[in-house]
Parts: C-alpha cells; sequence; structure tokens
C-alpha cells in the first residue's frame, strides 16, 4: 500500500482548485494501467504567499499576487511490482499571465512521480519545506532552493527542465527564454544539480514556470523521482534581501566530517537595512542534529552534529538555511 499526495498551487486570480484529484498510475513493463481519486485534505486550501501580515492579497480581497495551497491524499494498493511506476496528475490550464512561454491559457499542467517497487518495497519520496511559489525582487540575486529532505536518507540529485503539458509534450518557451534559462537574469540564470540552487538576478517584471525533477538514488539504483511545476514571479521591491555567510562566517558550505567526531559552527545572518529584524530556520534536513538560534535582530544559529557510524556516505548530507526580514 501506497499513500499518493499531490500538492497543488492556485494563483488566487485564476479558477477554483478542484474537489478532488485524478492520479493515473502506470507501469509499461508489468502491463498495469490504474487510476486513484484523490481527496482534498481538510484545513488545506491556505494561502502562502510570502508576504506581510498587514497586507492583503488577492486571496482576501487586496491587490498584490496571492496563492493558495491544496494537498490531496489518497491509498492505493499497487497489483505487482515493478521498477517504472508512473503516477501522474493533469490539469488544464496554465496561468495566463506566463509570459515566456506560447499559449499559457491553453497548456495542461502535468507532474508526475516515479516510483521502482521491484527493487525497493519500502520508500518515502523527497519532501519539500519550501513552497514553490518564488516571488523575487528585480535587481537582487536570489536562490530559490527546494529545502529537500528525504526521510530514507537517499541520495538526491536535481535536473532543471522544461514543464511537461502532457507525459511527452513540453511547453514552447519563446525566444530567448529555454528550459536553462527560463527568465532575464544578468548574470544568466546558474543551477546546481547536487543540491537544487537555482540562482539569478531579474533583470524585469515577469511571470515565468520551470519544472524540477528530484531523482533518489540507493546503492547506485534509482529508487524514484518526484516533478515540481513551479512558477515565479518578478517583484518591484524596495527592501534589500538579508543574507548569511557560510561555516563560521565564511565562505565555505561544504565540509568533510568523521563519524563519531562531534561537529559545531555557526552561520551568521547579515541585513544592510539596519531597523529591520531578521529570523533564521532550517528544515531540519539532518536526522539527529540540532539547529539553535540565538535572539535579537540579527540572530546567529549554532549548527552541532556527531554522525554516527550509520551515517557514513559517499552523498551529501544536505540542509537548508531560510532568512527572513520583518519588512
Amino acid at each position: 500500500q501506497y499513500q499518493i499526495s499531490l500538492s497543488f498551487y492556485r494563483d488566487c486570480a485564476g479558477v477554483d482548485a478542484p474537489n478532488t484529484a485524478q492520479v493515473d498510475i502506470s507501469s509499461a513493463s508489468c502491463g498495469q494501467n490504474l487510476s486513484l481519486t484523490l481527496n482534498r485534505i481538510q484545513g488545506t486550501g491556505i494561502e502562502v504567499s510570502p508576504i506581510c501580515t498587514q497586507m492583503n492579497t488577492q486571496c482576501s480581497g487586496g491587490q498584490y499576487p496571492g496563492v493558495q495551497e491544496y494537498i490531496y491524499r489518497g491509498i492505493i494498493t499497487l497489483p505487482a511490482q515493478c521498477t517504472d511506476w508512473v503516477i501522474s496528475f493533469s490539469l488544464c490550464c496554465r496561468n495566463s499571465s506566463i509570459g515566456t512561454i506560447a499559449n499559457p491559457g491553453s497548456e495542461n499542467i502535468y507532474v508526475e512521480a516515479r516510483l521502482n517497487n521491484l527493487n525497493f518495497t519500502c520508500n518515502n519520496s523527497p519532501t519539500f519545506s519550501n513552497p514553490p511559489i518564488p516571488f523575487v525582487c528585480v535587481g537582487q540575486p536570489y536562490c530559490f532552493n527546494n529545502g529537500s529532505f528525504d526521510a530514507d536518507g537517499d541520495s538526491l540529485f536535481y535536473t532543471l527542465v522544461a514543464p511537461f503539458t502532457s507525459a511527452t509534450t513540453n511547453v514552447n518557451y519563446i525566444a530567448p527564454y529555454s528550459e536553462s534559462q527560463p527568465l532575464t537574469s544578468s548574470p544568466a540564470v546558474s543551477f546546481n544539480t547536487s543540491n537544487g540552487d537555482m540562482c539569478m538576478t531579474p533583470t524585469q517584471l515577469q511571470v515565468t514556470v520551470f519544472a524540477i525533477v528530484v531523482e533518489e538514488w540507493r546503492n547506485g539504483i534509482l529508487v524514484g523521482s518526484v516533478m515540481r511545476d513551479i512558477q515565479l514571479r518578478t517583484i518591484t521591491c524596495t527592501n534589500n534581501n538579508p543574507f548569511v555567510n557560510g561555516i563560521n562566517n565564511t565562505n565555505q558550505y561544504t565540509l568533510t566530517a568523521c563519524a563519531g567526531q562531534p561537529i559545531n559552527f555557526t552561520i551568521s545572518t547579515f541585513d544592510i537595512d539596519a531597523t529591520q529584524n531578521v529570523t533564521i530556520n532550517w528544515n531540519n534536513g539532518i536526522n539527529g542534529a540540532t539547529f539553535n538560534s540565538t535572539v535579537g535582530a540579527r540572530p546567529t544559529a549554532t549548527f552541532s552534529w556527531t554522525p554516527t557510524s550509520a551515517q557514513i556516505s559517499n552523498a551529501p548530507h544536505c540542509f537548508t538555511i531560510t532568512v527572513q526580514d520583518d519588512n
């Protein structure tokens, strides 16, 4: 038995979210074709826009863009063990305000997850702590990270792809845009396949779309994958984004450690806007580690972890930090 979860993000200026969601489940190697109706989880549909509490978005009658998150779930018993299960969802249509692809208002949204339950009967897909709704300031450097976490400790590999409209068809980007350069940025958009960082400095107001496939690997074998279809909106900002440095206030973001040896380092926060307060959080991305923050306008966090011999791995253990100001 497997629990299937679908996260659906609705632009509050668009049509209503569906009450249920149907997913198709298939395996070519096993000759299987199934479907499952997912029910909307009670209490979902809340607004997840990155906006201050004193402002109103289109979700509550205001003027600012707003996004709601809906979660749908269902349970299915897969009738066979196959290496190539595909769980997919499709819905018409995309947001007509997207300006980087052809005919967005006529194109479906298609996402899928894949599973090999022949070699791996039990598995958890990667989960994501960052909603796929980045609002990015024009003229400021920004890195979008999914905040991925895999409960099984599988190695994650990221690929930036063109969004899909069906299992075999992609959206058509309007030149000069492409799957690797889905928006106008100077310097150009960069993407890190090891941690999923997509970094940019937008130069104009845009609404665009891109997709990320997150594969999970165990002992050199592909366990499965998850696809995220992400709409990105650039906006005009008078605020300066806060930022963090790396390990112990350096530009280093990786280290090699030994099992049984304690790891302790600090992470500092910064903000050019002197009167604003900053908060720092992490996504609990490493089992057994702790992340504690000081109080104050520019808090410093301390990461502590003593890895065990069971956690020895050639694949990196990753976690994600988010800093936020109160503007």
